[in-house]
């Protein structure tokens, strides 16, 4: 039995109404959640797949190294892609995700 995480803190930002604008989702990251596993579920959320489904995120980046970024850039911008989104982790506590094909 699986049981598939649905994030309440997503919220989108632009929608797909037209053709032009692109999708952008806000997560905001959980205090007692690294910035590696709310990235991990952000996207696993959008692709309505489990965690464990997705590419491991250290094939794109060290997430001991994210975390450890982001928890001394509190005014600072991350930025990388991964599972085919852009990701922006802004001041440690947004995500910013934006489908990889929108450019």
């Amino acid at each position: 039995m699986s049981v598939l995480i649905r994030l309440q803190p997503l919220k989108l930002i632009m929608g797909l109404e037209n053709p032009e604008q692109q999708l952008l989702v806000e997560h905001e990251i959980p205090e007692d959640e690294s910035v590696s596993m709310a990235a991990i579920h952000a996207v696993s959320s959008l692709k309505e797949c489990e965690p464990w489904e997705l590419s491991p995120l250290y094939r794109t980046i060290d997430p001991e190294m994210l975390d450890d970024l982001c928890k001394s850039q509190q005014n600072g911008i991350v930025k990388f892609v991964y599972s085919d989104f852009h990701i922006t982790v802004e001041k440690g506590e947004y995500l910013l995700l934006r489908p990889a094909d929108y450019e």
